[in-house]
């Protein structure tokens, strides 16, 4: 899916109320998805806090913030929630999303 944030027409705030933070990405994929997390009105958060993060979204299952946020119950996603939701200008389930579901 390709979409970039001049064509989203009016103010988001689906996330509005929600504290995400990401693990596995490069720089560029971080300032990305940073940017994607503030336009839809939630906050980027760059330190894992359990009692502040809502979702992680990560590449790694075996990265220390993930193995935090899996300990803490702190759901762990992939970044195609996060692109969804975008793209159908909504909060979508994480269900579909889930890195951490027992198999």
């Amino acid at each position: 899916m390709s979409m970039t944030c001049g064509e989203v027409n009016r103010p988001l705030s689906f996330l509005s109320g929600y504290v995400i933070c990401v693990s596995g990405y490069t720089n560029e994929a971080r300032e990305l998805l940073k940017s994607m997390i503030e336009l839809c009105g939630g906050v980027y958060m760059e330190d894992m806090e359990c009692r502040s993060v809502t979702f992680l979204l990560s590449t790694n299952p075996a990265s220390e913030k993930t193995k935090h946020a899996i300990r803490w119950g702190v759901p762990v996603l992939s970044q195609q929630w996060l692109f969804d939701c975008l793209y159908n200008q909504r909060l979508l389930s994480i269900n579909p999303y889930l890195l951490n579901a027992k198999k």
